[in-house]
C-alpha cells in the first residue's frame, strides 16, 4: 500500500464518527472569531448584475428534463439569474443582535466554504476574464482580464473551497464538509441551469493544478496566509445544442497571458485552531 493511500485512509479513521465517540474536533469555539461567510477582493473592477428576484414561468416539476425547456439566451441577465439561483441569497434571519444571511446551495453550519467562479470569453457586456461571484452583493469581481485572442469556451463555472471556515468550527472533519457542500453547490447549480433550459458538463480530467490556474487560485500572494481557497473543479454550462470541444489548455493560456488584478480582504478570524494539515489535501485534492 502506497504512502498516499494510507495517508488518506488515516485521515479517514481519524476524523469519522464512531459508535462509542463523535470524532475530535476544536476543544471550543469563539463565537466573536467565526470567520467571514463572504469573501471580497480589493482592487477588481466590480459589475453589477440585473437585480435578483425575477419571476420564472418554469415548473419545478420540469427541471429533472431540461432538454424539453427552450434554452433561454446567454445574456448577462441570465448568467446573473443562474447565479442567484444557484449561489445567491434566499433569506436572512436575525434573533437579537446576531443577523445570518441563508443561501440557495446549502452548507454545513450556514458555514459557505465554497466559493464561485465565473469563466466568459465574453458575451454582450461582460468582458472576457474569470471574475468572482459575491453573493452578499450580487456581484461579479473581475479577477483577470483576457487577451483580445480568446477561445471560446462558452460560459464556465468553477469552485472553490475555503478550509478554514469549516475548520473553525469541524477542525480537521472540515474537509469532508467541504467536499458535501460542494456537492449541494453542484445539485444546485444543475437545477439552476435547468431553469433556464441549460444543462452542466462536469470538466472531470482537468487536474486541481489547472483549475488553480483558471481560477487564479495559485496566485498566493493575493491570499491572507491560512485562508487561501482550494481547487475543487470546473463545469461548463451547455446552452441547448451546444456540442463545441472544449480544449483546457487554450483557456490555461489565456489565464497565463491575461492581466490579473485584486486581493483577498482577510477573513477576520484568528485561525486558532490550525488543525489542518496540508500533507493531507495535497494526498486527498
Amino acid at each position: 500500500m502506497n504512502n498516499q493511500i494510507v495517508t488518506v485512509l488515516n485521515y479517514h479513521n481519524r476524523t469519522k464518527h464512531r459508535l462509542e465517540r463523535y470524532a475530535k474536533g476544536p476543544e471550543s469555539i469563539d463565537w466573536e472569531d467565526q470567520p467571514d461567510q463572504f469573501r471580497h477582493f480589493s482592487g477588481c473592477e466590480i459589475v453589477t448584475l440585473p437585480k435578483p428576484g425575477r419571476d420564472l414561468e418554469v415548473l419545478f416539476s420540469a427541471l429533472d428534463s431540461p432538454e424539453t425547456l427552450a434554452a433561454q439566451p446567454l445574456t448577462v441577465a441570465n448568467i446573473g439569474l443562474l447565479l442567484e439561483l444557484a449561489f445567491g441569497l434566499s433569506a436572512w434571519k436575525q434573533f437579537g443582535p446576531s443577523r445570518w444571511a441563508l443561501r440557495c446551495n446549502p452548507s454545513s453550519g450556514n458555514l459557505h466554504p465554497t466559493e464561485a467562479y465565473l469563466i466568459s470569453a465574453g458575451h454582450e457586456t461582460l468582458k472576457a476574464g474569470v471574475y468572482h461571484y459575491v453573493s452578499h452583493d450580487h456581484t461579479l469581481e473581475q479577477r483577470c482580464w483576457f487577451s483580445d485572442n480568446v477561445p471560446e469556451t462558452s460560459l464556465l463555472i468553477g469552485l472553490s473551497s475555503v478550509h478554514w471556515r469549516e475548520a473553525w468550527k469541524y477542525g480537521e472533519r472540515a474537509f469532508r464538509y467541504c467536499q458535501h457542500d460542494l456537492g449541494h453547490a453542484i445539485g444546485a447549480l444543475r437545477y439552476a441551469a435547468a431553469t433556464l433550459g441549460w444543462s452542466i458538463e462536469l470538466l472531470a480530467e482537468t487536474s486541481d493544478d489547472d483549475i488553480a490556474q483558471v481560477l487564479g487560485l495559485n496566485r498566493l500572494a493575493d491570499f491572507k496566509a491560512l485562508e487561501a481557497e482550494s481547487p475543487d473543479l470546473l463545469c461548463r454550462i451547455k446552452v441547448g445544442l451546444d456540442h463545441k470541444a472544449f480544449d483546457v489548455d487554450e483557456l490555461i493560456t489565456a489565464t497565463q497571458t491575461g492581466v490579473w488584478s485584486g486581493k483577498a480582504d482577510s477573513l477576520r478570524a484568528y485561525h486558532l485552531y490550525k488543525v489542518i494539515s496540508g500533507e493531507y489535501f495535497t494526498h486527498l485534492g
